[in-house]
């Protein structure tokens, strides 16, 4: 049985979930919310008395003094098209499993009133496209954080998909590695971290990562003269390698493609009516792939080893094809 001292509270979560600028409860609307949902009686007064102490204490709530027609909470920590950004970030995450999916766009219904979040209800059936998503995936959050903190090693198994689509193991050997962010990037969570006794950088999807651990070994710097988040941000499609610079020639058709992936800092050194020359930073697995991706409309100028590269793809292609290839 909720006692007198808990009304603030009850009054607090119906102005929460039922009012806003265009939904404006009335006292009558109050003590009848109040009623329904918790089943106790509340009088004017002490309506008017427990708002007052929340107005007192911080929350932004519109009285009849100020709009003629009752109560509302003005402000809340998050606007509605703020909550649909990030419910539509929880949709197409294709590591978050089906059923945290729906857990968490609900909560963050509760983020605003229910005429402000009606819209994510059509999110809430969230559907993966995978048939075994990782269930660790949260905890293996958890402990990466845990263990970046506290500076420690961590070990797991990696995972990949076999010729029958199911998940083994890629070694016999679990990895040990030295962490040192999360970094979310092409709707995939990913650990970029270092693995000893290898120098450089390193990554791991999050979702591929099952029974992890944190050991009581010390994790080692980050190899000096190396940002992970530079890292993290010039791997292309999350694949690794050095970080070069490459000069390619491009058509003015897919000048935005070359922004959303490279950033709107390169430097376009030369153009006409119909190209453009940009100078763009990469690792050198990622610049290989995206390259072979824009094979119609990019040519590398710079340097020779992916020039050649490209340059065997394309005959290795046209084999397949059954074409001939004249240099």
């Amino acid at each position: 049985m909720l006692t007198e001292k808990t009304y603030i509270l009850c009054i607090l979560s119906v102005l929460q979930s039922y009012s806003d600028a265009d939904h404006i409860l009335s006292i009558k609307d109050l003590i009848q919310k109040i009623h329904g949902i918790y089943d106790i009686h509340v009088d004017r007064r002490t309506i008017y008395r427990n708002i007052a102490h929340l107005i007192q204490f911080g929350y932004d709530i519109s009285t009849f003094e100020d709009n003629k027609k009752g109560y509302y909470l003005r402000e809340r920590d998050f606007e509605p098209s703020e909550l649909r950004l990030l419910a539509d970030a929880v949709l197409t995450a294709d590591f978050i499993p089906e059923g945290e999916g729906r857990s968490l766009i609900g909560k963050l219904q509760n983020l605003g009133s229910v005429h402000q979040t009606r819209p994510l209800n059509r999110l809430s059936g969230v559907k993966v496209n995978k048939k075994s998503p990782n269930k660790e995936i949260f905890f293996n959050i958890e402990e990466l954080d845990e263990a970046i903190r506290a500076g420690r090693q961590v070990t797991f198994e990696y995972v990949s998909y076999d010729i029958d689509l199911v998940q083994k193991p890629k070694r016999k050997e679990r990895y040990v590695v030295n962490p040192y962010a999360l970094y979310l990037t092409n709707g995939q969570y990913y650990l970029i971290s270092n693995m000893p006794p290898h120098e450089g950088i390193c990554h791991f999807r999050l979702d591929r990562i099952k029974k992890i651990s944190i050991t009581e070994t010390p994790a080692q710097p980050v190899p000096n003269g190396i940002d992970v988040y530079d890292y993290a941000k010039n791997a292309l499609y999350m694949f690794g390698g050095d970080t070069e610079t490459f000069t390619i020639r491009c058509d003015r058709t897919i000048l935005n493609d070359v922004v959303d992936r490279f950033g709107d800092k390169i430097v376009i050194i030369d153009s006409d009516e119909t190209t453009f020359t940009t100078v763009v930073k990469a690792t050198t697995q990622g610049m290989r792939l995206w390259a072979g991706n824009y094979l119609a409309c990019c040519t590398v100028i710079s340097p020779q080893w992916l020039v050649e590269d490209v340059t065997s793809m394309i005959r290795k292609g046209m084999d397949r094809y059954g074409h001939s290839f004249t240099r």
